[in-house]
């Protein structure tokens, strides 16, 4: 898949696989930047285990990906674009997943940026994709006729 070359920035360290506890809360918290969080509501709008949540919220909050307030609050940066390309791009993955339940992709099949970027497609999803698919024939084009069409191709029936 390649990259739009006028939003890509090399030095975009966002190393969070979708589907991931910290990609939930990343897509919680950078929908809209100016509310905050509690631990609780995070937890609870995400159906979580309270220590998985204190524990990625520590750890997105140590590594600079999200703010937390005085009080405890959590929330993500103003600043941050490239957190809120990423959470717009979870966002459109689930859309993609709603709408398409049966296509076929997984997580792993997401293009990844980063170090742990996956360089190489698979042999074995090349050779899916070389596949050509089956062109029907033109007698399968027609699905049925129309016996009540006049001769002349008018469509109306001779009275």
């Amino acid at each position: 898949m390649p990259i739009d070359l006028r939003e890509h920035n090399p030095d975009d360290r966002i190393d969070i696989r979708p589907g991931t506890n910290k990609a939930a809360i990343i897509k919680l918290l950078y929908r809209d930047t100016n509310l905050a969080y509690t631990p609780a509501e995070i937890q609870e709008a995400l159906d979580l285990p309270r220590g998985t949540t204190s524990t990625t919220l520590s750890r997105l909050h140590d590594d600079g990906m999200i703010g937390r307030t005085s009080d405890g609050l959590y929330h993500g940066f103003e600043h941050r674009d490239d957190l809120r390309r990423f959470a717009r791009s979870l966002v459109q993955l689930d859309s993609m997943f709603t709408r398409h339940p049966d296509a076929g992709f997984r997580p792993n099949d997401v293009e990844q940026t980063g170090t742990g970027a996956k360089r190489e497609i698979p042999r074995y999803r090349i050779a899916e994709r070389d596949v050509p698919g089956e062109e029907p024939a033109p007698n399968d084009w027609v699905t049925e006729t129309d016996t009540g069409s006049n001769s002349d191709g008018s469509g109306e029936e001779d009275q």
